[in-house]
């Protein structure tokens, strides 16, 4: 008898602190399911990008390609993914059913990349003029404005994130500023 195949759950976030979950000592931001993730997954805990925005290194993740040999160093709209291999395809042909859901940052953006389907969301996608037709590629937000009860107008034109979180450095707390005195 054959063992089954796992499920594997890749969670990819940027733009945030590994050190800012519970699981990871911080007291302050405690989400369960992330914490359960963390103690029954793995987690990378030393983890190094080479470039700082979001484009180089997810095609370095999809592609297992560096960011020098891949050609992306930076953040740039409309460069097309046209790796010949991919993480994704490759968990395709191994039989896997492969499901992408938030965003992608890919041109065209509707391109699988090895993926069977995508269910796409980018708050982000507002900032950027290259991608001014974000509504035909933002599946999230049409589904809200499917629903009679979902407000949306709040995030028409907003400039930031999805969450409409605006992030800032932690302010000391009094009692570490007394200490400091």
């Amino acid at each position: 008898m054959t063992q089954p195949r796992p499920n594997i759950l890749l969670n990819m976030a940027d733009q945030w602190r590994g050190d800012r979950l519970g699981s990871a000592g911080y007291p302050e931001f405690e989400p369960p399911h992330l914490d359960e993730l963390f103690y029954n997954g793995v987690s990378f805990r030393h983890a190094y990008s080479a470039a700082p925005t979001c484009n180089a290194p997810r095609a370095t993740l999809m592609t297992g390609v560096s960011q020098r040999s891949q050609g992306r160093v930076g953040y740039a709209d409309n460069v097309p993914w046209d790796y010949p291999v991919t993480l994704p395809g490759l968990f395709a042909d191994a039989g896997y059913h492969t499901q992408c859901v938030g965003k992608m940052h890919v041109s065209p953006e509707r391109s699988l990349i090895g993926f069977h389907n995508v269910v796409l969301h980018d708050g982000a996608l507002l900032k950027h003029p290259a991608s001014a037709n974000y509504k035909q590629f933002d599946d999230y937000r049409r589904f809200l404005r499917s629903q009679s009860h979902a407000d949306t107008s709040r995030e028409e034109g907003y400039v930031h994130d999805g969450n409409l979180v605006v992030g800032r450095p932690q302010q000391p707390s009094l009692q570490e500023s007394r200490l400091r005195d």
